[in-house]
């Protein structure tokens, strides 16, 4: 199996960046490397490097060649057994390229984000096998993948498995067949009821891609490797959510890396078995990667299991690793709630971006913010309660040497607590939820200071 892939020269990664892969261990997700960063970060590019490693002949044009280095691609993979495959520039400024140990007999299937064929097609069949040892090179994102036709007629004679898989994601039956016109082109027949037919060009784009994504895994073997590109486009969200099964009950023997924007495609069950959730993203003018380490697998661990605030790696919260940067992390759901209702009560406009529904406890401010961290956050904040003085003063003297920060409200909590279990608790809004006179001035200035650090990073 791969256990890195090392890329520096292609498109963005002006210097040399190396992602390590999540290797199946049979629990489930383990073998999921999940790719997560803003446009423009450099996941589609590092996704294409497996395709140019697949490849029997690969050429880097001129804009596609980084300056800053070097005007020359070098991209090799390590293999388990350590054996590595390079793909490199024969020399700066030039397209052409050598290839080093490359291995004949492994198998990757790449699927671009933009999965289309021409609805009208001839016929050829393609085995998995012919389909793998030929891959295409678009030249450019978003060209016409004609080849998987020859895949369709292949799926179509094993239709009891392929449907197996296709309808289970889809949630219904939806009978397909290939047909031929009196033109003698061959096209994809779509039949719904008893008969209403329309063909492969009236699919709507979100069940052509899961045509590609299905055949991509529902013969997938151990030594392949299973990279697709933003899979989640036009698919409903219970959609995605019922595709990242099938792909984590795969990953239990399968190596599976996927580039998405979706929460919905990250598993947190997944990191926990020991599979990869990297962040790439701009730095320093170049493409970079972070990844999760074994901390953050802990507490995901931990948070798996705690009944009381099972938002706190919901997908609100997953959703903020997309972000470019500038999250506030605060101690729970109240403060996500009522602080937004303070600004307004402070006349501030602006929006802080905060974390999920908070951390669930001043004790996991420093667990998320860890997560931030080796992801590859520059700007990630976080707010404390008066009453949790020693949390502050441990995130200060934690994180304060990578540019994070953290600030302390002038009362022990956001509002008003009576005393039931624990002891009572005062404020900073009285039982109207109004801002007591006392703190308005102090208030003012922390929220200026954190909207002054968070905004303009996001």
């Amino acid at each position: 199996m791969i256990k890195k892939i090392t890329c520096c020269g292609y498109r963005g990664f002006a210097q040399e960046q190396t992602l390590e892969l999540a290797v199946p261990n049979g629990k489930i997700g383990s073998g999921l490397t999940v790719l997560i960063g803003p446009n423009g970060g450099g996941k589609s590019t590092l996704v294409e490097c497996f395709s140019k490693m697949s490849m029997n002949d690969t050429s880097f044009t001129e804009g596609k060649r980084n300056k800053l280095a070097g005007d020359r691609v070098r991209i090799s993979i390590t293999y388990s057994d350590g054996q590595e495959t390079v793909l490199s520039s024969v020399e700066t400024g030039g397209s052409e390229t050598v290839r080093e140990n490359m291995l004949e007999n492994y198998g990757i299937y790449y699927l671009p984000s933009r999965r289309v064929f021409n609805p009208y097609f001839s016929k050829s069949e393609w085995d998995r096998n012919t389909f793998l040892q030929n891959p295409e090179d678009p030249q450019f994102r978003g060209s016409l993948l004609n080849n998987f036709t020859y895949r369709l007629f292949d799926a179509n004679k094993k239709g009891k498995d392929f449907n197996a898989i296709f309808w289970k994601i889809l949630g219904k039956k939806l009978e397909w067949t290939i047909d031929q016109d009196d033109n003698r082109n061959y096209y994809v027949k779509i039949k719904k009821g008893d008969v209403i037919y329309h063909n492969s060009d009236g699919l709507g784009e979100g069940i052509v891609s899961l045509l590609f994504i299905v055949d991509a895994i529902f013969e997938a073997k151990d030594d392949e490797l299973i990279v697709i590109d933003e899979p989640e486009l036009s698919l409903h969200p219970q959609l995605q959510g019922r595709l990242l099964k099938e792909i984590l009950e795969l990953t239990k023997r399968v190596q599976v890396v996927i580039s998405t924007h979706s929460p919905n495609m990250i598993s947190i069950e997944s990191a926990i078995n020991g599979g990869v959730v990297a962040r790439i993203y701009e730095k320093d003018n170049s493409s970079n990667i972070s990844c999760i380490d074994d901390c953050c697998r802990d507490y995901f661990r931990s948070c798996s299991s705690n009944l009381n605030n099972p938002h706190t790696m919901g997908s609100d919260a997953r959703s903020c690793f997309f972000a470019e940067d500038g999250y506030i992390i605060t101690e729970g759901q109240e403060d996500v709630v009522l602080f937004p209702k303070i600004l307004k009560e402070l006349d501030i406009e602006e929006d802080i971006p905060f974390f999920g529904f908070g951390a669930g406890g001043a004790s996991n401010i420093d667990k998320i913010a860890h997560i931030f961290q080796c992801l590859g956050f520059a700007h990630i904040g976080a707010i404390f309660d008066g009453d949790k003085k020693d949390e502050y003063e441990d995130f200060i003297r934690k994180y304060e040497n990578i540019g994070y920060k953290a600030w302390i409200i002038p009362a022990d909590d956001v509002r008003d607590k009576p005393e039931v279990k624990k002891e009572a608790k005062l404020g900073l809004l009285d039982t109207n939820r109004k801002i007591k006179p006392q703190y308005k001035k102090e208030l003012i200035k922390i929220f200026e200071d954190i909207l002054t650090y968070s905004q303009p990073h996001n």
